[in-house]
């Protein structure tokens, strides 16, 4: 009876003695074997040593494999009740996520339960709220939270590896003009188009294009110079320039960027400092462009 309940759950489940050899196993342990990489029959189960194969993973520095195999030990050692850890098992054509856990078999001493069950749906439901809470829904790029997640990792690689990183505000000039004239609707395709050209230009890794506000925007550029910046900022104002998105007959849309670039210090103000700078180049940019509008 306890075979056939245990058959019926689509929980993997093992028993191993202290060698690491396994004891028993369930139907649906077979199976996953089956799935991945053992062909039915293959495997003689009482004679296949689960610590072996955690010990060959841990050895070609498989960081799931090393915490796994600590739990195990603390467990086989009396040092911890139980131990329990998630990690990924994905195949070629799907990502999935497994929980295993361990625990001493009651009543039968050196001997040992694991069980595997996939959390693949509750993980992707997670990491698609992550994914959400980062991004722009209006424009798909990083919000402000999703910037500042990212932007000290970056700031921390270029420091390790020496080298600049640019920054760019970028702030649409008359866009309240243009919203009120021809509404909302129009507005956020207007804003929609602005953040394919920004975010067209986030090709590297590690660059970030984000909104941050309602006309705002920002530009990371990692390994770009201030000269290469504005070289690459001047390509997206003439490429919006060139949309002739008209407000009226005097004016239309545009943008203004402002650039600032660094050598990472490692300090935790270098984002607040690179942020400032290229805030107060952006100043001075709309006060020059409106000063040759008004000429």
């Amino acid at each position: 009876m306890l075979r056939s309940i245990l058959n019926s759950l689509d929980t993997h489940v093992v028993v191993i003695n202290r060698n690491g050899l396994i004891c028993y196993a369930n139907d649906a342990w077979e199976q996953f074997a089956n799935k991945n990489g053992s062909a039915k029959g293959e495997i003689n189960w009482l004679e296949y040593n689960y610590l072996d194969v955690c010990r060959h993973a841990a050895a070609e520095d498989n960081s799931d494999a090393k915490a796994v195999l600590s739990g195990l030990d603390s467990v086989m050692n009396d040092n911890a009740p139980s131990f329990g850890y998630e990690y990924p098992c994905h195949s070629p054509t799907e990502k999935r996520w497994y929980a295993f856990n361990v625990v001493p078999l009651s009543g039968q001493p050196d001997h040992y339960v694991i069980s595997h069950h996939s959390v693949t749906d509750s993980t992707l439901i997670i990491k698609e709220a992550e994914r959400l809470s980062l991004e722009d829904p209006l424009t798909g790029l990083y919000n402000r939270r999703g910037l500042e997640s990212l932007i000290e990792k970056e700031l921390s690689r270029a420091k390790r590896d020496d080298n600049e990183v640019s920054l760019v505000v970028f702030d649409v000039d008359h866009f309240k003009s243009f919203n009120d004239r021809f509404g909302h609707i129009a507005g956020d395709r207007c804003l929609k188009t602005i953040a394919r050209l920004i975010n067209g230009k986030a090709r590297r890794p590690g660059d970030i294009a984000a909104r941050i506000g309602g006309d705002e925007f920002i530009l990371v550029l990692t390994r770009v110079s201030n000269s290469q910046a504005q070289s690459i900022v001047d390509g997206i104002c003439r490429k919006v320039d060139e949309l002739n998105v008209m407000i009226n007959t005097c004016e239309r849309v545009s943008i203004s960027a402002g650039i600032a670039t660094m050598r990472p210090s490692g300090v935790s103000n270098d984002f607040q400092t690179l942020y400032y700078n290229a805030d107060q180049n952006l100043y001075a940019a709309k006060h020059q462009r409106s000063s040759i509008n008004s000429a």
